[in-house]
């Protein structure tokens, strides 16, 4: 698995208007399951995305196509893991 940190480089505004189409990134890739959850910091100055891949590579491409990394909106830092355990609620879904 890979824990992608965003950090916004722009003002929350700038990251807005382009919400709608980071949305659909992010729904392209939950349908086939790369992504398994996202969401915003609680202080609002980034975002988290655990993407199911053992492939720093891979991810590291998919990134590459979010509005948010095509617009120059973020800083990306990647942290790949071994997962040990997983919830059977989360593997079930």
């Amino acid at each position: 698995m890979i824990i992608v940190t965003f950090k916004f480089k722009k003002p929350l505004e700038e990251l807005l208007a382009k919400f709608e189409e980071h949305n659909k990134f992010l729904d392209e890739y939950f349908a086939n399951n790369k992504f398994i959850a996202s969401g915003p910091l609680e202080n609002k100055t980034g975002a988290i995305i655990v993407a199911m891949s053992d492939s720093l590579e891979e991810v590291r491409n998919i990134m590459k196509l979010d509005p948010f990394c095509v617009y120059d909106l973020v800083d990306l830092e990647f942290t790949l893991f071994q997962a040990n355990k997983i919830s059977s609620n989360l593997l079930s879904n």
